[in-house]
Order: structure tokens, then C-alpha cells, then sequence
């Protein structure tokens, strides 16, 4: 179970803070709730009722900086040629927030786009889409590990096992308790 101060990941929501936990009247019924701030939208608030489990599944913990990196090292996905079924992999993966399956989705779309791209063509709407939802959601975790603003995370370099990550306008790692390019991969 999570407790107020707790730093989460929330499904698509990014990372958040639980700030507080609270009784609040939810349709009409007295219920005690989570409250969590997006660390990087501090404009919305989510109250997360505590008897729905559904609801408190979608909350994982931060992986840590090691287990962040050790991702980065996984195994390219094979790629599903049925574009169906491969939408339906995307929807589930961004649905569950999953940070495995949505690395994976995001080397696979990257992959499909340098071949697309080599024969002269573009992302479809949906893969583009799904592409950007995935970098938000994994952009968010990197970030806050990282000690970095999300939009200075570096894109994941798609592709062989053991590639390591760009950096984006010679961007140097640090984290909030170390200095500037003191953090080596």
C-alpha cells in the first residue's frame, strides 16, 4: 500500500506525488481517497478512491536508477506484421502503463519508422499517436529519475541490445544529487 509523501507512477498520468490521503464524498457515499499531484502538471489533482482495486493497480512504484537503465539494454521486439493486431498490442500497452511493454512499443514504432521512412513514407496517425502517448509517459519516469526536465530526455535509441541513449543537444545526465556530467552509462 502507498502512503502520503509516496512518489507513484499513475497509468497514463505520468509521475505523482501522493500528497495526502483523505475522506471525500464520491457519489454521494463517504470514501477514503489517495490524492496525487502529477509532479509535472501540478494544475490537476486525482483523487483515487482506496476500496477500488482497479483503480490502486494502475499505481506502481519508480523503478530505480539501476532498473531504468537495465531497460535500455532489453531485447529489440519482434515486429507484429498484422497492423490489427499490432494496434491492439499499442492500445494495451499505453493502457497498462507498463514501462517494459511501452519501451518496446516505442523501439518497435521507431523501427517500423526508419523503414517506412527508407522507402519514402511516414508514420501512420495511429503509430504517431501511439508514439508520442508512450515518450509522455516514459519521458515522465526518465525525468524524474534522471533529475532532468522531461523534455530534456533523450530519445531511446531503437534498435540492438547494449545501444545506449542520445543525448539531445549534447544534453549532460545529472541527477538532483549530483553534479553535472558526473553520471556515466
Amino acid at each position: 500500500m502507498f502512503h502520503p509523501g509516496d512518489i507513484v507512477s499513475y497509468g497514463t498520468n505520468g509521475v505523482c506525488e501522493i500528497t495526502e490521503q483523505k475522506r471525500v464524498r464520491l457519489a454521494g457515499q463517504p470514501c477514503d481517497c489517495l490524492i496525487l499531484k502529477p509532479v509535472y502538471d501540478q494544475s490537476m489533482t486525482i483523487c483515487v478512491p482506496c476500496t477500488s482495486q482497479v483503480l490502486l493497480d494502475r499505481m506502481r512504484p519508480l523503478p530505480t536508477k539501476e532498473e531504468l537503465l537495465a531497460m535500455l539494454h532489453e531485447p529489440a521486439p519482434a515486429h507484429e506484421a498484422d497492423a490489427d493486431a499490432r494496434k491492439e498490442q499499442y492500445r494495451q500497452a499505453l493502457q497498462s502503463g507498463d514501462r517494459h511493454r511501452l519501451l518496446r512499443m516505442v523501439r518497435d514504432i521507431h523501427a517500423q519508422h526508419q523503414a517506412r521512412k527508407a522507402q519514402g513514407k511516414g508514420l501512420s496517425a495511429f503509430d504517431d499517436r501511439a508514439l508520442h502517448e508512450a515518450q509522455n509517459l516514459l519521458h515522465s519516469e526518465f525525468a524524474y529519475i534522471l533529475g532532468i526536465e522531461p523534455n530534456a530526455v533523450p530519445q531511446v535509441h531503437c534498435g540492438r541490445t547494449g545501444r545506449r541513449i542520445r543525448r539531445i543537444k549534447r544534453l549532460a545526465f545529472f541527477t538532483k544529487d549530483a553534479p553535472r556530467n558526473q553520471i556515466k552509462f
